[in-house]
């Protein structure tokens, strides 16, 4: 930058040196031919018949001695010379001479240019006569190129000068100048927003500013992404981890019983036994397979939602299942007679309530009760509230995710795989839903879907 700086300065300042030397040059040396001009004017119009004398060559190189050697040249009115001080021979014409020309027509003329007799650039001044006739005085002059060439010295010196200045200047400009910039790249090392005191350099601190917030932000998603591929392949990981050790336990038993089978000698009982057991643990097997296709199959469940009934939907999966619940000695009461109208489908609405009466049912006390409220209104709701096992604390915030049973002993028992809640829980995000737990241990837990 500082060579840009210096050279650009250079160029124009020793442009600018060159024009104003010129222009200087034809300045002085328009001013030194009118200077010189009205001198030799002032002497042409003191002259007199006396100093004319015969106006033959002897009188013109008289004159001329007194008039400090200027040369002198006598013409007729017609304008052919009889004298002259440079040795012009008497009879040449000088009357197409533009001096001679305008003095023959208005009494006096001026011209500046080089003598063909003395190879000089000559000043000319011309005058008629009283008695017609023509009187020139001429005096050597510089050229204009002369003048320039004159100046070159001066100029020489100038654009040294030029170029001292011109490399000081640029030093110290650009040390100025990128001074502020310099602070910038200072502050752009660190996280705070860049400033400046220098009103030239805002446009620029707002469009760094606004470049280090979007690549901030875009930090911030790439690592958000990060997160969330760490999260899916902890996920991921953790799922494989939970679907073996559920399929494990029951192919345990069917490979465990078989072996038997197959090495014989056993009784008609413990053969309807291991039977009983392999078609149990095969059911098992073949539920949890279905229990996880209908978890996946959530995520690219991408059919249109209509207008359900909530209370509907609520009320016909009770009833669907009341004979199970009644035959285990629970009491069942639903309190959903007002519709409630949301975006979503039956099967959905059926899947939440079927998962979170058939959890209030497993986990229950012996003449428990499950209670199943739908309200509508400006907070609209619905609760599925069961007298049972009820929650600790440190599980209620596991109770969503999957393959979580709260009582392991249950597990087998019921038949549970722990993935009622998770299909809930996912449904309820999907629709922008809120669902929420509440539990005391040995009292009872209350699931609420906030529509």
């Amino acid at each position: 930058m500082r060579r840009r700086v210096l050279v650009t300065t250079l160029v124009v300042t020793l442009l600018g040196l060159v024009i104003f030397a010129l222009v200087t040059a034809n300045v002085s040396y328009r001013t030194l031919i009118d200077n010189t001009r009205g001198i030799v004017t002032a002497q042409i119009r003191a002259l007199d018949a006396e100093d004319t004398g015969a106006a033959d060559k002897a009188a013109a190189d008289a004159l001329s001695v007194k008039l400090g050697g200027l040369r002198v040249t006598f013409m007729d009115a017609d304008g052919a010379v009889t004298g002259d001080s440079f040795g012009v021979a008497a009879g040449e014409s000088r009357a197409d001479r533009e001096e001679v020309a305008a003095a023959m027509e208005s009494g006096t003329g001026s011209s500046t240019r080089r003598s063909d007799s003395t190879g000089t650039d000559m000043l000319y001044v011309c005058r008629r006569m009283e008695d017609g006739s023509l009187v020139r005085l001429g005096i050597a002059t510089e050229s204009q190129w002369d003048a320039v060439v004159d100046t070159l010295p001066t100029l020489a010196g100038f654009i040294a000068l030029d170029i001292v200045v011109c490399l000081v200047f640029s030093y110290f400009a650009t040390n100025y100048a990128l001074k502020p910039v310099e602070e910038l790249a200072r502050q752009s090392r660190g996280t705070a927003p860049l400033s400046t005191k220098y009103r030239e350099l805002y446009p620029i601190t707002e469009i760094l500013n606004k470049k280090n917030e979007e690549i901030r932000n875009q930090l911030n998603v790439i690592g958000e992404e990060q997160q969330r591929v760490t999260r899916a392949q902890e996920s991921k990981n953790e799922f494989i981890s939970n679907i073996s050790h559920e399929m494990n336990t029951p192919l345990t038993s069917i490979k465990g019983f078989a072996e038997l089978l197959e090495h014989g000698d056993l009784d008609e009982e413990t053969k309807k036994k291991a039977y009983r057991i392999i078609k149990s643990q095969a059911d098992r097997l073949s539920g949890l397979i279905s229990s996880i296709i209908n978890f996946n199959e959530l995520d690219n469940d991408e059919l249109p939602c209509y207008d359900c009934d909530v209370a509907l939907a609520a009320r016909e999966t009770a009833e669907s299942l009341r004979a199970d619940i009644e035959q285990r000695g629970l009491t069942l009461t639903v309190d959903a007679d007002e519709p409630l109208i949301v975006p979503s489908r039956p099967e959905r609405l059926a899947e939440i309530f079927g998962n979170l009466i058939r959890n209030a049912t497993k986990y229950n006390k012996e003449n428990g009760s499950i209670s199943v409220v739908v309200k509508a209104g400006r907070s609209p709701y619905a609760e599925v509230s069961d007298t049972g096992v009820g929650i600790s604390e440190e599980n209620l915030k596991r109770v969503f995710a999957r393959f979580f049973t709260v009582d392991k002993s249950h597990s087998g028992k019921h038949g549970g795989f722990g993935l009622g809640l998770s299909v809930v829980k996912k449904l309820c995000d999907r629709a922008g839903w809120k669902l929420t737990v509440r539990s005391t241990l040995g009292e009872g837990t209350t699931f609420r879907i906030e529509f």
